[in-house]
């Protein structure tokens, strides 16, 4: 029997108690507080006894709202009822309770944050920085769900970036911020240690700029950089990403975690030249060429914008709004690619035709 049971509810947990007394808890015949009666359904849901068992699903589904949700705001309710409850079909509401209920394991939060489709959620989850930094979990579930938006991905890589960045103890948001004041952004001091990203370590050897010729920097750190990050955490490629050098970021650009090839683009050492090439890539996600072509600094760039609309793997409405912008000798080989949408290709071809009936 499960220690987390209170001795007041073992008796009718107990699998040698008489399954008529078994059969009224699950049926929820038995007085108790809302978080007593959720808590002792949960366990029988997992009672041998089938009968019992779904008893007990029925009981619990069949809660009033009202009384549910105070068990969901209960800081003392015990971490496995909210798990159940988050594995069920609740409504945000519920749900919105349970992510900012401190008494939520970070194993139930990383699952609500790769399933959920509410953008609501998920800003939730990625706002609560205490949990984001002390969770890979969290940080992998979040870059695998694909209803993540770009600005979420980006405010959990710009806050590890800046933990990364301070030797101090940073303010973070509170985890057990309630639903009535989490505007409010209270503040509290991570506990030393308390970050995946604290325990990442990363080889020097990748944190610092080869003093080679760039190509040969790359045809020597290749092979050595790739080894190394088919052993390496999420910490440690996001730490990696974020400080590495360039031989680290051409590889981890291209990493499947959205977080990590996106925490390449927040490296403060990233360079012009490493963002034509990463543009012209045909391996990276097209998430990364959307956000250098959303960046002025860089889509300014002339090779960026050629590399760019020259790119099978750039969006097509983003290369539409750049090929406009190459010069004639580059919209001809555009115009004939036999690599590119149809619609870029006749985009050139009726750019190149304008101009010429100009002159």
């Amino acid at each position: 029997m499960p220690e987390s049971i209170p001795e007041s509810l073992k008796k009718y947990v107990d699998h040698t108690a008489p399954k008529e007394l078994r059969l009224s808890a699950a049926r929820g015949l038995i007085p108790l507080s809302p978080n007593e009666l959720a808590h002792l359904l949960y366990w029988l849901t997992q009672d041998e006894d089938r009968e019992i068992a779904d008893e007990a699903k029925k009981s619990l589904s069949e809660i009033p709202e009202a009384v549910i949700s105070t068990v969901l705001s209960d800081v003392n309710s015990p971490p496995e009822v909210l798990d159940y409850f988050a594995r069920t079909s609740l409504e945000e509401p519920g749900l919105e309770k349970i992510i900012v209920n401190n008494s939520t394991t970070d194993l139930t939060i990383s699952y609500l944050a790769e399933q959920t489709d509410s953008q609501k959620l998920l800003e939730l989850i990625s706002n609560n920085h205490q949990r984001i930094v002390r969770s890979s979990e969290i940080v992998e579930a979040l870059s695998k769900n694909p209803m993540v938006s770009r600005s979420t991905l980006d405010s959990v890589i710009d806050y590890l970036s800046l933990y990364l960045g301070e030797d101090a103890e940073i303010p973070v948001r509170a985890d057990n911020i309630s639903l009535e004041t989490k505007g409010e952004d209270p503040q509290v001091e991570i506990e030393p240690g308390s970050s995946f990203l604290d325990s990442a370590e990363v080889n020097q050897e990748f944190l610092q700029e080869s003093t080679l010729e760039e190509d040969d920097a790359l045809e020597v750190g290749r092979e050595n950089i790739q080894i190394e990050i088919s052993n390496m955490t999420v910490g440690e490629r996001i730490k990696l990403a974020i400080k590495g050098n360039r031989e680290a970021r051409s590889a981890l650009v291209r990493d499947p975690n959205r977080i990590v090839s996106r925490a390449v683009l927040k490296n403060p050492r990233l360079t012009d030249t490493e963002i034509v090439l990463i543009s012209q890539s045909k391996i990276v996600n097209e998430d990364i060429l959307r956000e250098i072509s959303d960046t002025r600094k860089w889509s300014k760039i002339y090779p960026v914008k050629f590399a760019l609309v020259s790119n099978p793997k750039t969006p097509p409405h983003i290369s539409v709004n750049l090929v406009r912008h190459l010069r004639d000798h580059d919209l001809r080989s555009i115009m004939w690619s036999k690599n590119l949408p149809g619609v870029i290709t006749s985009a050139a071809k009726n750019i190149v035709n304008a101009r010429r009936d100009k002159k």
